[in-house]
């Protein structure tokens, strides 16, 4: 009886690992019977072992023969309750090694279906199927031929590498073959990663012609791989893309480039280099780094790769915790925008940071200080007469700061809900400048003291219908200088005005320059809250000015004795979300304003925003700007998806950029397929079409695909 049992085991356990073949089992018939020569289970026979189920219409033990006789349908059910093999015919040798399951169905992690003629299993985790058809695709009643299949004489799968060999096998879509393989190797979806492969992708482009990139996968152990991706089209581009991945105990690294040629410029060698990596290092530091390298300024924008024009190559290491703040960093910039020039460019930085916040002690409130040393440089030596027309005076100009500042804020509500808060602060900067004639070789030191009293009423009504009313006025004075000598200006070139920093001591970005000048920063805002309702808002506020302390460009909306007038408002609910944004005068001249709605449901999602900014030259911008960009996608039902974006410059009456595309993704295929139209060109980029294609098979590799519903049809 105990072989029997051992038997049993074997025979539950054909779709798992053959260690689980050494569980004992259990039996359960309607009818069992025996004799001297055989026992015989019938009716309703059901095997347990190692948590999984076989049932049969019935089973026989031949015990001078030591072999087990299981007549179907068999079915055997993992602990899940999903079924893993199905047959017709089954029988076990004697040396319970070796099991034969004829018309029998396999199926791989619930994922890879093989379906054969004849299982052969033996006790090494090899299993032999003859004249199989294999695909990942649901098997519909009234579509019997899946989207693909392949078609072969024998396969073998090996448990232990998670590899399948088919022979002689024949690739199907709807039924029609379209390749031949005499040998095909492919991963079991428990295999997460073995060396192969990778889906190809087909594009088109009116600059590169139509080409083809076949990647190839090749693993380097458990913690290193390497992707080679070979480029071909037929206006002569020939690139070879690769990938570098590998971990580390404290750490990873990834490394990303190609590098070839093509008749954009022909005889040139183009290619790019991105690299990127992060380790823990003792003492909580971590070290950071980026590598970003580009042969020339187009090849990013026509091998669509990135629309970044302005690269930026770092190292640093750094130090976050709840109270502190350590920093220090490297970084090399590399402009790609036409009309700059790198060598009058800032384009060498150095950093180092260190912030502090602590519990201030005597008077209470909350404390802050920090120390900053930087270092900008540019890679010219000296402005020639010909370069200061386009780079200006400074344009080899170098400056090293060192920069302390210190923080100190605290609040306290009233009785009656009123909310009185104090602040002040202190910035100290000394810059050193050179090869700048406007400063010489100069020293500059500056102190720029800040001290500010806000005060808040927030009021709160919760309405009939259980909505909750919030009003709250603001009103904060702020006492700085009205005069201080500025140092170069390279840090703080765009300032911002917005709901975020409306009572903030400074709108300017960086360092180099320090908002001047009493001022009292004056707001209302309003919200009102339902639980699974609507969730509305809005600010409106403005900066009123001792006097003007000419800080600040016509187009920042912060010029003048008075700003412009700053409304923000947003509504929410559920997916759908709308926010919008105004800076304009006492007559109601818009200077800026943006509109973004955004929208989730259940079968897409929209993005889409209109931005409108009044002309600066100052800022790089010579002319009004009005653009409307959409970026959607909807569920064109089934298992189609629909994919849109645009840009449009309602100045020009152009658009800038299109693209649309569809997915078809099931249980066992993706299908992408994009257009995709750049119009904007410049002396070095012409306008272009792009399309591209990828086809992959899903359930191959361990990719995970169990949460798409199975589907029958297109």
């Amino acid at each position: 009886m105990t072989r029997l049992l051992r038997l049993l085991a074997l025979l539950c356990a054909l779709g798992a690992a053959p260690a689980a073949a050494q569980a004992p089992a259990s039996l359960v018939a309607d009818a069992i019977g025996f004799d001297a020569t055989s026992l015989t289970a019938s009716g309703n026979v059901e095997v347990f072992a190692d948590g999984r189920v076989l049932r049969a219409r019935r089973l026989t033990y031949l015990r001078d023969e030591d072999r087990l006789v299981v007549e179907g349908p068999i079915e055997v059910v993992d602990p899940g309750g999903d079924a893993v093999l199905v047959a017709e015919f089954a029988t076990l040798s004697r040396d319970l090694r070796t099991s034969v399951l004829q018309g029998a169905r396999l199926v791989l992690d619930r994922q890879l279906q093989l379906a054969a003629n004849e299982i052969a299993r033996d006790g090494t985790g090899v299993t032999q199927l003859y004249q199989v058809v294999a695909s990942t695709c649901e098997v519909c009643p009234d579509a019997p031929v899946p989207i693909w299949q392949i078609r072969a004489r024998r396969v073998v799968h090996v448990e232990e590498t998670g590899q399948i060999y088919f022979e002689r096998a024949r690739f199907e879509v709807f039924g029609v073959p379209v390749a031949w393989f005499p040998v095909l190797r492919l991963p079991a979806p428990t295999n997460g990663r073995t060396s192969g492969f990778l889906a190809p992708t087909v594009t088109s482009d009116d600059l590169l012609g139509t080409g083809i990139a076949v990647p190839y996968f090749i693993t380097l152990g458990p913690s290193r791989d390497v992707t080679l991706a070979p480029f071909v089209t037929t206006n002569e581009a020939r690139s070879l893309g690769f990938r570098y991945r590998q971990a580390f105990d404290a750490g990873a690294i990834e490394v990303n480039g190609a590098l070839g040629s093509d008749e954009i410029r022909p005889g040139e060698a183009r290619g790019y280099l991105f690299a990127e990596g992060t380790f823990g290092l003792p003492r909580d530091y971590r070290l950071d780094f980026d590598l970003e390298l580009v042969t020339d300024d187009t090849y990013l924008l026509n091998y669509g790769i990135t629309e970044k024009d302005r690269l930026d190559s770092r190292i640093a290491v750094s130090r976050v915790e709840r109270d502190e703040r350590v920093l220090a960093e490297a970084i090399v910039f590399d402009s790609l925008r036409t009309g700059e020039d790198n060598r009058f460019l800032p384009s060498r930085e150095v950093n180092v940071v260190k912030e502090r916040r602590f519990d201030f002690p005597g008077i209470g409130g909350i404390g802050a200080w920090s120390l900053q040393g930087q270092v900008r440089e540019r890679p010219a030596s000296v402005a020639t007469a010909r370069d200061a027309g386009l780079t200006g005076a400074e344009g080899a100009r170098d400056v090293s700061r060192f920069s302390a500042s210190f923080d100190w804020r605290r609040s306290w509500v009233t009785g009656g809900g009123l909310v009185f808060t104090t602040q002040a602060a202190a910035h100290f900067d000394t810059y050193r400048i050179s090869d700048d004639p406007a400063f010489g070789d100069d020293v500059l030191t500056r102190g720029v003291p800040y001290g500010a009293v806000e005060l808040r009423y927030p009021m709160t009504r919760t309405g009939a219908d259980g909505a909750v009313h919030t009003l709250e006025p603001v009103a904060q004075l702020i006492l700085a200088p009205d005069e201080r000598r500025n140092p170069p200006d390279e840090d703080s070139l765009t300032p911002e005005f917005d709901e975020g920093n409306l009572f903030s001591l400074s709108r300017f970005p960086g360092r180099d320059r320090r908002e001047l000048g009493s001022r009292v920063n004056l707001g209302v805002s309003y919200r009102r809250e339902v639980v699974d309702g609507w969730s509305l808002g809005g600010t409106v506020g403005r900066v009123v000015r001792d006097g003007d302390p000419g800080q600040f460009r016509p187009g920042t909306g912060l010029d003048g004795q008075g700003s412009d007038w700053l409304l923000s408002m947003d509504a929410r609910r559920g997916g759908f979300g709308l926010m919008a944004r105004a800076l304009f005068d006492d007559q109601l001249d818009f200077n800026r304003a943006e509109t973004i709605l955004r929208w989730t449901g259940p079968r897409g999602r929209i993005d889409t925003r209109h931005t409108w900014l009044e002309s600066d030259a100052t800022a790089g911008r010579p002319r009004d700007t009005s653009e409307w960009a959409l970026d959607a996608s909807y569920g064109l039902g089934g298992d189609w998806t629909g994919r849109a974006n645009w840009r449009y410059d309602f100045v020009t009456n152009d658009p800038t950029e299109a693209g649309l595309g569809v997915t078809y993704a099931t249980d066992c295929v993706s299908v992408d397929f994009d257009v995709e139209r750049r119009f904007t060109s410049n002396p070095a980029l012409e306008p272009s079409t792009s399309y591209g294609l990828s086809v992959k098979l899903a359930g191959l590799g361990g990719q995970e695909r169990r949460t798409r519903k199975r589907r029958c049809g297109l």
